[in-house]
């Protein structure tokens, strides 16, 4: 508010200033601006009846203001006006005002990079990321805009390299991202398959650069298998899409041919998506029960969803979820939904808390994302600012700051390259003796054995690459142990599901 206060004061004065010695045209022109722009705030300690009045009185009355603004502009500026310039501006600066970063304008030149992460095949390193405000200590300026990544998908370029949700991108090729519109960062971050990028990534209080390779990256949002030698299936789902549930239904026969008995469902780093999907899908595990409250803005809209009461996936099937930071938004809802139903055991540690809906739809030729309501889990407990707290605590291994040096030295040395060139067989035996080697790096065992699994997935076809890994990732390998620990007990009253609808009820 003092930021916005302040502009209007500066503006004011300059007006005052200006057009002291104006035009009577001109003095007219801003006189009747300024009258009929009652309602505006022109100090911090003034205060006008907005509140009070009806937005759509408000709206009107401002857009009025703005059209008299612009034909001044149009009518008196002596350059050539680029008009889709000045559209896409203003439309993206009443995003901006709403303070809300899920709230937001992709215009028209952005739109194609948009579509083609909807899309789900792109060339690139495997990430998804956004650019937003950092203050750190050691910044000067405080409104420092670098791009954060949000997701990192695994057996990509960024996961081979240990990139983490949360990272923080400050230069791209040696250039700083401060000054680049996002379409620019993923533009240089895209290229040709087989070269590299350097990225310099801040992490905690540790900067550091590294190269990663660029590759062709084919998004999913399902991958699922039977772990060897067992009854136990592994599932992850990377984003809740409008083809999730065709995809989680399929699988889940698959599964279910192959004699699956226990569950892990993985959504660690899966931002969310589709509510609609998720409810949906979460429906497939559980009957006759609430799973969702969505409350909106105009209360006579609050919605709440209950289960069908039959299910896809058997009750006798025990359920494992491993969940971490960057579990967000529909993510938390499915995860919260099962947790309160008591239909599965939470590993990793607590959900980002993303607990508002957005609606995305095309605008122009670009599109918004509206914040439009909040979620509230079966058990009454709010997610937005809070997360889902995890039954089972699993901390993730991940690089701490002051192994930052040794970590980056190591990849940059290529050290796990030439370990597997001399290596070429993916055993345990082979992944310990790497670590044992490195030993005198002081990089934790734990880390050093991360580094060489990951490069001997990198290796392998995609279709070949295990995806449970119950030996080097604690938290998959603690959810594997606590279902080996239960006794299947069949339900002979499993009623399978003939009716995918999720019911809204009023609770």
């Amino acid at each position: 508010m003092k930021k916005t206060a302040m502009v209007l004061i500066v503006l004011a004065f300059l007006v005052g200033t200006l057009f002291a010695n104006g035009s009577p045209e001109e003095q007219m022109f801003f006189n009747n601006l300024m009258n009929n722009s009652q309602g505006a705030t022109y100090s911090s300690g003034t205060t006008t009846n907005r509140t009070s009045t009806k937005g759509s009185e408000i709206i009107s009355r401002d857009m009025a203001t703005l059209e008299r603004l612009y034909q001044y502009v149009d009518k008196n500026f002596l350059y050539e006006i680029d008009y889709d310039a000045v559209y896409e501006a203003m439309a993206t600066a009443l995003f901006d005002a709403l303070e809300d970063k899920y709230t937001y304008y992709v215009k028209a030149e952005e739109s194609g990079d948009y579509e083609e992460e909807v899309s789900g095949v792109y060339g690139g390193l495997g990430i998804y990321f956004s650019k937003t405000y950092v203050d750190y200590q050691d910044v000067e300026d405080e409104s420092t805009l670098y791009a954060i990544i949000t997701q990192v998908f695994p057996n990509t370029p960024s996961a081979k390299a240990g990139l983490k949700a949360g990272d923080y991108i400050l230069e791209i090729g040696g250039e700083s991202v401060v000054e680049m519109e996002a379409t620019e960062c993923a533009k240089r971050m895209k290229g040709e398959p087989g070269t590299s990028v350097d990225l310099t990534i801040r992490r905690g209080d540790s900067v550091f650069t590294i190269p990663i390779t660029r590759a062709i990256i084919v998004v999913p949002t399902v991958e699922y298998e039977m772990i060897e030698g067992t009854h136990t299936a592994y599932l992850r789902i990377l984003e809740f899409s409008t083809s999730t549930y065709r995809a989680i239904a399929e699988a889940l026969s698959d599964l279910s041919s192959q004699g699956m008995e226990k569950l892990i469902i993985d959504l660690r780093d899966n931002p969310g998506g589709d509510v609609d999907v998720t409810l949906a899908i979460a429906d497939m595990f559980i009957s006759d029960s609430k799973l969702l409250s969505i409350s909106y803005k105009d209360p006579s809209k609050n919605i709440t969803y209950a289960a069908t009461d039959s299910v896809t996936v058997s009750p006798s099937t025990e359920v494992a979820i491993l969940v971490n930071g960057g579990t967000a938004s529909s993510a938390e809802i499915f995860s919260s939904a099962m947790k309160d139903n008591e239909r599965a055991v939470l590993f990793g540690s607590t959900t980002y808390g993303k607990g508002v809906m957005q609606v995305i739809s095309s605008f122009g030729d670009g599109y918004t994302s509206i914040t439009t309501a909040s979620f509230v889990g079966p058990a009454g407990k709010t997610i937005h600012g809070e997360g889902v707290e995890p039954d089972v605590v699993i901390d993730e291994i991940v690089v701490e700051e002051e192994e930052i040096e040794a970590y980056t030295e190591l990849l940059n040395s290529k050290a796990a390259e030439k370990f597997v060139d001399q290596n070429p067989e993916f055993t345990d035996e082979n992944v310990r003796k790497f670590a044992q080697e490195q030993a005198d790096t002081g990089l934790r065992e734990s880390v050093l054995l991360l580094v060489a699994r990951n490069e001997y997935l990198s290796r392998m076809d995609y279709d070949d690459r295990p995806l449970a890994d119950i030996v080097y990732d604690d938290c998959c390998k603690a959810a594997f142990e606590y279902l080996q620990s239960y006794e299947i007990d069949y339900d002979a009253n499993f009623k399978p599901a003939t009716d995918t609808s999720v019911r809204v009820v009023n609770f």
